[in-house]
């Protein structure tokens, strides 16, 4: 099945309800360009991906990143 969006002055689409609902998608798709074609890709929200843990999921990711972030600095300074 195919779908034609007519694309604004401005460069938007209207993504059509029916694949909205279908894929989930919210607020954000990545767009991928490959072999000539464009590919969108729904983006899901980190919390929704944890189901009822999700702000405790998402508070231990971005303290896994920080600790990162601290341990990439820390290298670079050794280095340099």
């Amino acid at each position: 099945m195919y779908y034609i969006c007519k694309v604004s002055r401005k460069g938007q689409i209207t993504i059509p309800v029916k694949l909205r609902r279908k894929y989930n998608i919210r607020s954000e798709v990545a767009l991928i360009e490959e072999d000539g074609k464009i590919i969108l890709v729904p983006l899901i929200p980190f919390e929704e991906l944890f189901g009822i843990d999700g702000e405790k999921a998402l508070e231990t990711a971005k303290e896994l990143l920080a600790n990162k972030v601290r341990e990439i600095k820390l290298e670079k300074k050794i280095r340099d």
